[in-house]
Parts: structure tokens; sequence; C-alpha cells
């Protein structure tokens, strides 16, 4: 190889070289921009998510604050006062009545003026549920807007008649069904039928006498067992030590005056809050 060819071959290695050279330093540049453009692009996503959950958590203290003052707080619960002697406005206002003559003579006598009463002389479970030839069905005047605290059911004295009590307990269970369904958020109280005088209960007029009364008793306790319900034991409100209406309290034997429906009042009032 000549001294020409030689000096040809040395710029040919040494432009190889540079080119090398070139396209190394090429790939680092083109490296560090990318590790640069990362690096930026981490940083704008760190503070976009600051950004946005700064956002979201400013956005829901302010429904909170929104939410806060367009809920006022809730109004501590009415107390109730209860004078053991005195029929209670507070316990029985916000109240209704529903059923029979026992029912009926409590509005007659206006012992709870405040309370609201669907009641009817003679009235029976089925009756209350289905109505009376053309009349409406009684628990349908329930469903009227208002909101009770309690209800109280008093039913039993007319069905004391039937041959099958079991009838009776299907029916009312029927009955009790319907009022939660028109009024869930009361509390429901089912009366205990009251005791007859020991001379009409020996009558035994229409099955009225003090035995048949208690087995219906047990039937009424146990529904409210089974409906949630309170069963309120009025009979022995009003009962003597033999477990008879005392001489004297009704002048028909079966429906007492004023002052035993008002013992019976004072009774559940003292007893079932």
């Amino acid at each position: 190889m000549n001294q020409k060819e030689r000096l040809e071959e040395i710029h040919k290695r040494h432009e190889e070289i540079q080119k090398k050279r070139r396209i190394r330093n090429h790939r680092i540049i083109l490296a560090a921009a990318a590790a640069a453009a990362l690096a930026l692009l981490i940083v704008i996503t760190a503070v976009s998510v600051n950004a946005i959950s700064k956002h979201i958590a400013e956005k829901r203290a302010r429904e909170t604050e929104i939410a806060a003052q367009a809920t006022p707080s809730p109004e501590p619960a009415k107390e109730i006062h209860i004078d053991p002697n005195v029929i209670s406005e507070d316990y029985y206002g916000t109240s209704a009545f529903i059923g029979n003559s026992f029912a009926d003579d409590l509005y007659t006598y206006s012992l709870v003026p405040n309370a609201d009463f669907f009641a009817r002389t003679g009235l029976s479970v089925d009756d209350a549920l289905e109505g009376d030839g053309d009349k409406e069905p009684i628990v349908g005047e329930l469903d009227n807007g208002k909101d009770y605290d309690r209800i109280f059911m008093i039913f039993g004295e007319n069905e004391l008649g039937w041959v099958d009590p079991g009838t009776f307990n299907d029916e009312y269970g029927e009955l009790i069904d319907k009022v939660k369904e028109i009024c869930p958020e009361s509390r429901i109280y089912l009366l205990a039928i009251t005791p007859v005088t020991k001379k009409s209960s020996d009558e035994n007029i229409n099955v009225t006498n003090n035995d048949r009364i208690r087995e219906y008793n047990e039937i009424i306790k146990t529904l409210a067992s089974e409906k949630n319900a309170v069963y309120a034991d009025v009979y022995s409100a009003v009962a003597d030590k033999d477990g008879n209406l005392p001489v004297g309290a009704a002048t028909d034997g079966v429906h007492f005056g004023k002052e035993y429906y008002e013992k019976c009042l004072l009774y559940i009032q003292n007893n079932y809050e």
C-alpha cells in the first residue's frame, strides 16, 4: 500500500470514528431529553392530581356546609309529663282509638278530647276491616294523613259469641296488619276485654261471661306478642279480687260509667310507657 492509499485509509477511519461519536452524542441528547420530558410529565401529573384533590375536597366542604345550613338540627323529643292521678294529654293527645262501644264511650265522656276516635257501638273486627252494609270499613278512616304516636285498638266483646275463637284470632290479626300498613310509625296497643259483673257473667247472655272473656284476652295477648304490639291489661284495672266487675260499676253489668273509664286510662298511661 502506497503513501496515498494509507492516507485515504486513515482519513476514512477518522470519519467513521467521528460518525460514531456523533451518533453516540445524539443518543445521549435524546435520552436526556426523554428523561427531562418524563420528569416534567411526572411533575405536571402530580400538580394536576393535587389540584383536582383540592378541588374535590373544597367542593365536598361546600356541599357539607350547604347541607348543614339547609337541614335544621333535630328537635329534642318531647318530654312526657305524667301525673299518675290525672289523665295525661301529653300521653293521649296524639293518639287514635279504634274499636267498639268502649272507645265510643271514651269519646262520649270526652276524657281525651284531643285524640281521634274511630268507633261504633257493636263494631266487630270483621266489620271494621270489611265494612258493614253500606258503611265503609272504619279502619280506612285512619288513612287521613295524620301521624299518630299511639293507636289503641279495642275489640272482642262483640265477638264472644262466635262459634270458633280462632276466627276472631285470624280476623283481628288481619285488622292489626292493616292498621300497621296505614300507620307504620304508630305504636299499637291492644286493650283487653274488661270483665262483667258476676250477675251478668252467670246470665251469660250472648256468651258474655268472664271465663270466655279471659279466654279471648289470652288470644289478644298472644296477638300483641306476635304483632309487636302492646297488650294493655285493662281487665285487671277494673276487676275485683274475684275477677268480676264490681257490683254497681255498670247499670247493665257490662258497660260501666265515666269513673271506670278513667281507671282504665290511668292504668294504661302508668303501666305502658
